[in-house]
């Protein structure tokens, strides 16, 4: 007899903007460093996050260019690790500097906070 595993289902909620860009730009950094140290592929990165999908739905909050453009950085490593695979690293890491640069730069005071999971 098979059994049925049913699949659980986690909820993200964010609801005000500057929360959105510091969630997204988190989930770039983790994402880049994992990549950096080969715990996931350019490929999961695509499906997660980087994607031009993503990008549409970025553009529709009418988030932070830089931000949307980080992820367009992204969708493109693919290129580069065909095209000029001794850069791959160099460009992993630039994205990466960037989020962090970007998340560093967003107002911490004054915003309403909560919890990311529901």
């Amino acid at each position: 007899m098979m059994k049925i595993y049913k699949l659980d289902e986690m909820k993200i909620s964010i609801m005000n903007k500057i929360e959105i860009e510091r969630f997204i730009l988190i989930s770039i950094i983790g994402l880049m460093d994992s990549l950096s140290v080969d715990a996931i592929s350019i490929e999961e990165c695509e499906m997660y996050l980087f994607s031009p999908y993503s990008v549409e739905k970025l553009n529709t909050l009418n988030l932070d260019e830089q931000i949307v453009e980080l992820v367009e950085n992204g969708y493109e490593l693919e290129d580069v690790e065909s095209l000029i695979p001794e850069e791959l690293y160099k460009s992993i890491d630039k994205i990466r500097l960037k989020a962090i640069e970007l998340l560093k730069n967003l107002p911490r005071e004054g915003v309403d906070i909560k919890k990311w999971l529901d």
